[in-house]
């Protein structure tokens, strides 16, 4: 099968352990656990054990059985590891075989977390535990080479992560590795994935409940593989994919259907199906009937997983387990000769094949560069992807990519787009994906995409005034405004640029209009941006005293010092949740309390004493009792706003856009410098820039009123030392 094989030693002698079982309830949950098991109905073999557990949480073979069912599927192999663990802690002094292979499996578990020396330790308490009439030879030569990866790993770890992108394209640059996302991915595998047309057009396989029609591998209980494609759409997303088996003209059957790999022409494609590799030609009426590749191939007596051929069309490469091999899978070459028929696969040597699996060949445009997987070389677990060159006469010493591209999971089915500089493959790794195999693309250049999409929610203490709420975004530099409406849920959206600064205003019935500034990240693939903003009443003596304003933005793909992980947030996680996202997004949380004034306390509180509301309401002329904004400076001939001033404004922005009765007299100055003709325009000009950055802060320009009195009234000497005091604009709050 195509799909990544993984060892599974559970005892066959079953019903043996079971009677080994404490506890007079869990005996019989065990045996019936045991029955499932047999019959391949793991979920219902899991429940079992795990109901087991609830009764006796001691039994050694209930936790060990249910730690191997964990271990079987990837997405969940990390949940195996408490039940191993208390296997041994519980086992008698000397345990048969099953319960001793629980170090082998707690070793394997541990090099997944990247606990190497803890893997160590396992494994040699594996081999201690055994006795040597009981060593299989294959195990022993996998338990030793599990140690040799715990000791090579660390070193490959440590490795620069710009060192990817040197070995595959000899340039020191960022390696960028993504998760194709939610559209390609799911909780089940995929892999094998075939690009078509510069990566606009995928072809991959996957176990999916819409595989092959929803049936069942009997002894795993996993849906049979099936093929799938999907396009890219204008924006350069993913699109839903559809069943591309259905072109090929082959039945739903309980048999697996795995894509290989496809010709240089996209006209060729190599399918898995029955054991054996099978080409379907394209036509005009479509994609004909998958038949066997040529005949020298049809000859290997072992099945074919995997081949690939070259862009030039005239060598192929296979994976067989052939008998005199190097052990394990190994890779194989044949050559088109001038008839149009294939040579017979010579394999490819031990400087490529090792003792263990090799997988997965792709032979470079230049028919030396070869990318492959491999159980065997310089490994940090798994399957990990190497390249070797072919020069001389002979190959390379495979180098291992390392990370970010290799992981301690599997790494496999590596291709890469020389015109698009673009690698894909297939991982296993652990807390990135969606579960179990996942796509991954890998790049070396991060351009920003041209906008993205940020999903918000607003959430408030009047829930009946969510749906009149707006959330404006101003760009900083641009200064233009994208408005976006909250639904009936508190729900918005917007379309913003990545890596660029934005203010943010949000306009709630009831509330003052609150504002703060956010920078979206840059992007090197699409994906959602996540707001969720809360407003909250400051109350006290049963009146709204004021306002608590909090701006939760998950923005970030990459954890950064001081961010929270979107998912322990219950607002952010439900909202991404929505959206079917399941990736780790880290936020950066926002908050800040705003005071009302006396008038605001009046004005937003609609059952306070008619006296508070009638005083509100009358006109209040000029005085100096009234509030006196702070006074705004400016540089020597200038009539810039300068930015250590935007709080204040701000606050005298959301005020005056609640109260509209609010009227505010602005008057620029001068000093002496310059003609007076100059100085009046120019302070004319302070009073006017104020006015229209309270504008752009959506106060009425009716509400404004400006002057200029050029170098009149200075408020200091205009004696070269304290100039800078008449350089000003004065604002007067009017009611």
């Amino acid at each position: 099968m195509k799909k990544i094989a993984i060892v599974f030693l559970i005892s066959v002698s079953v019903i043996n352990h079971s009677s080994a079982s404490s506890g007079n309830n869990d005996k019989s949950l065990v045996r019936k656990g045991d029955r499932a098991f047999r019959k391949a109905k793991i979920a219902d073999a899991l429940a079992y054990y795990l109901k087991a557990l609830t009764v006796n949480p001691q039994d050694c073979y209930a936790n060990f059985q249910a730690g191997a069912i964990y271990y079987l599927t990837d997405s969940a192999r990390m949940k195996s590891l408490p039940y191993f663990q208390n296997t041994i802690k519980y086992a008698p002094a000397r345990e048969d075989d099953t319960i001793i292979d629980a170090y082998y499996y707690l070793g394997n578990c541990y090099i997944l977390k990247k606990d190497y020396n803890s893997a160590i330790n396992a494994f040699h308490d594996y081999l201690v535990h055994l006795e040597d009439d009981k060593l299989d030879a294959d195990i022993l030569k996998e338990v030793k080479r599990n140690i040799d990866i715990c000791m090579q790993a660390p070193e490959l770890m440590q490795r620069s992560p710009d060192s990817a992108s040197f070995i595959i394209n000899g340039k020191y640059q960022p390696t960028y590795v993504k998760n194709l996302g939610s559209m390609i991915n799911t909780p089940y595998p995929e892999y094998a994935e075939v690009l078509l047309n510069h990566d606009s057009t995928i072809i991959f396989t996957s176990r999916r409940p819409t595989s092959q029609h929803g049936k069942r591998d009997y002894p795993t209980g996993s849906y049979y593989e099936d093929i799938f494609i999907s396009n890219k759409d204008k924006k350069g997303q993913w699109m839903p994919p559809n069943l591309f088996s259905d072109q090929l003209h082959i039945k739903p059957s309980r048999l697996n259907l795995a894509s290989v790999c496809i010709s240089a022409d996209n006209k060729t494609l190599f399918v898995y199906n029955k054991g054996r590799v099978y080409e379907s030609h394209k036509t005009a009426d479509g994609w004909t009937k998958p038949e066997r590749i040529g005949k020298n191939i049809k000859n290997f007596k072992k099945y074919i997983p995997s081949v690939f051929l070259s862009f030039d069309g005239k060598k192929l490469l296979l994976v067989s387990d052939q008998k005199g091999g190097y052990g394990g899978r190994d890779i194989y070459m044949s050559n088109l000769d001038d008839k149009g028929i294939w040579s017979s696969p010579q394999n490819l040597g031990s400087d490529i094949n090792s003792a263990f699996d090799e997988d997965a060949p792709f032979l470079m445009p230049d028919n030396k560069t070869l990318y492959f997987s491999s159980k065997g070389h310089n490994g940090i677990g798994g399957y990990d992807i190497f390249k070797s060159v072919y020069e001389n006469g002979k190959w390379s010493t495979p180098v291992n990519l390392g990370v970010p591209v290799n992981s301690p999971a599997d790494d496999i089915f590596f291709s890469y787009d020389t015109a698009t500089k673009m690698g894909y493959f297939s991982s296993s790794r652990i807390n990135e994906g969606y579960g179990d195999v996942d796509l991954y693309s890998v790049g070396f250049t991060c351009d920003n995409i041209q906008n993205t999409t940020l999903q918000g929610k607003l959430v408030a203490d009047v829930q009946k005034n969510i749906s009149s709420a707006t959330i404006d975004l101003t760009e900083t530099a641009s200064q233009q405004t994208t408005e976006a409406k909250a639904d009936e849920n508190g729900k918005y959206s917007l379309q913003l640029k990545p890596d660029t600064k934005y203010t943010v205003s949000v306009k709630a019935p009831g509330y003052l209009t609150s504002s703060t500034n956010i920078t979206t990240p840059h992007q090197c693939d699409p994906y959602n941006l996540y707001q969720v903003i809360s407003l909250n009443y400051i109350d006290a003596d049963s009146l709204h005293k004021g306002q608590n304003i909090s701006i939760k933005n998950a923005f970030y793909h990459d954890k950064k010092d001081g961010n929270k992980n979107a998912k322990d947030d219950p607002n952010v996680s439900a909202l991404m949740t929505s959206f079917n996202d399941q990736n780790n997004v880290w936020l950066k949380d926002t908050g800040f309390a705003v005071t009302y004034s006396p008038a605001q306390i009046d004005s937003l509180n609609p059952h306070a004493s008619k006296t508070n509301i009638a005083s509100v309401a009358t006109p209040v002329a000029v005085t100096s009792a009234l509030s006196k904004a702070p006074t705004i400076l400016f540089e020597i001939n200038k009539a810039i706003v300068k930015n250590n001033y935007y709080a204040s404004l701000d606050s005298l922005a959301r005020m005056m856009h609640t109260n509209t009765k609010i009227k505010l007299q602005v008057t620029g100055y001068a000093d002496n410098t310059g003609k007076p003709e100059h100085n009046l325009a120019l302070s004319r000009e302070r009073a006017r820039s104020v006015e229209q950055y309270l504008v752009r802060k959506q106060v009425k320009a009716s509400n404004i009123h400006t002057d200029g009195k050029g170098i009149a009234d200075p408020v200091a000497p205009n004696d070269g030392t304290h100039n800078y005091l008449n350089r000003r604009a004065e604002l007067i709050i009017i009611q």
